[in-house]
């Protein structure tokens, strides 16, 4: 624990740049996000072509915008930035694979009733500081039925926050040297816990 607080307290104060670019975060969860389990989801309709993030909040990394207006994603958990607007975690299909990320709440088709009836995930802190033991590219979610991000490989070494374990995936978070917070899931057998 003491390790833990030391690597997110240098990275407050400045930050060390790790493997692959990547670097741990500190401070950066305002409360929201990720609690989805598999047990809940709310079918809502597109009002607007999608952005997305991997996190709830402009601080975290682009996922893409997707033209998909008219159509039906699932509603998974909610949260919020840092400046109190409320972001959704959504799940939806695109380019041949499943995609978990979160997008504002005004391009859903949602009632507040709704909303406020999804969960509301908390990773406010972190089960600790992990090593990935080899190259992988993480996903979208936490399982092989998720699209990895191509794009956004770690290396061995790359030191990682560790914020949750579901279905045998670890949700972890990482800052790229451009200062954007990625949030995405690894198998737990890829990271090596301290």
């Amino acid at each position: 624990m003491f390790a833990l607080m030391m690597v997110l307290a240098l990275c407050v104060a400045g930050g060390t740049a790790l493997a692959g670019g990547w670097e741990i975060p500190g401070g950066n969860n305002p409360g929201g996000g990720g609690g989805y389990s598999g047990e809940y989801a709310i079918s809502v309709r597109l009002i607007e072509d999608l952005a997305t993030r991997s996190g709830p909040g402009t601080q975290y990394t682009g996922c893409g915008s997707y033209r998909m207006k008219g159509q039906y994603v699932k509603a998974l958990s909610r949260g919020y930035d840092r400046g109190g607007v409320m972001w959704v975690e959504i799940e939806f299909s695109y380019g041949g694979g499943v995609r978990r990320a979160w997008t504002g709440a005004k391009r859903l088709d949602i009632s507040e009733r709704q909303l406020y009836s999804l969960p509301e995930g908390d990773p406010a802190y972190s089960l600790g500081v992990g090593t990935v033991t080899g190259r992988i590219s993480p996903r979208f979610g936490p399982g092989t039925i998720y699209a990895p991000y191509g794009d956004r490989d770690f290396y061995s070494g790359a030191q990682v926050a560790v914020l949750r374990e579901l279905n045998g995936f670890y949700m972890v978070e990482c800052y790229h040297t451009n200062g954007e917070i990625l949030r995405s899931y690894v198998p737990v057998n890829m990271v090596r816990m301290r």
